[in-house]
């Protein structure tokens, strides 16, 4: 992940620091519970379409190394897409 790159992106875009933090940690739990070295190289292969699908499916069925395993409501896997769309947008602003 570009995380200073994306930082300052989202800081450019009126992104509090709190929510910033938030993201950035949100992405960099998915490459490590999914084993994802990097979502960068998710957006190049299928600009995180694959991603996107496992996780709007509830994360049932791993494409992945590992499963996320989440516990609880769907919202968890509404802020993990949230964050990785907020990622494609940079990505694709730039």
């Amino acid at each position: 992940m570009k995380e200073l790159d994306f930082r300052k992106w989202l800081n450019e875009t009126g992104v509090s620091k709190k929510l910033q933090s938030d993201f950035v940690s949100r992405l960099k739990r998915l490459e490590t519970k999914l084993e994802i070295f990097d979502i960068d190289e998710e957006y190049k292969s299928d600009k995180c379409h694959k991603l996107l699908k496992y996780l709007s499916e509830g994360c049932k069925k791993s494409p992945y190394p590992k499963n996320l395993n989440l516990q609880g409501t769907s919202n968890q896997y509404t802020v993990l897409k949230y964050a990785v769309k907020k990622y494609i947008s940079f990505l694709e602003s730039n």
